[in-house]
């Protein structure tokens, strides 16, 4: 399963970042200035990608069973009983 996530991110990086290189390229840049938008771009399309990559994964387990349970030991179980 690992490399099913991995291969994922990879993906959506690999596609996000040829389309910005695509779009980067048609605006007849001088090459010396290139560096001063590939650079803030690609941080972009990192956090994009990351942010792509949570939504398509889902939500993180949780377990219920825990939250609905009133603690047995501690403070808590002390002031809680009348």
């Amino acid at each position: 399963m690992l490399k099913s996530i991995a291969l994922r991110r990879v993906l959506i990086y690999f596609a996000l970042s040829s389309a910005g290189v695509a779009v980067v390229s048609q605006l007849d840049l001088d090459q010396r200035s290139a560096g001063v938008i590939y650079v803030p771009m690609f941080v972009g399309i990192y956090v994009l990608s990351r942010w792509i990559e949570a939504k398509l994964s889902g939500p993180p387990a949780t377990t219920a069973t825990a939250a609905a349970e009133p603690p047995s030991k501690g403070f808590m179980a002390k002031s809680s009983k009348p």
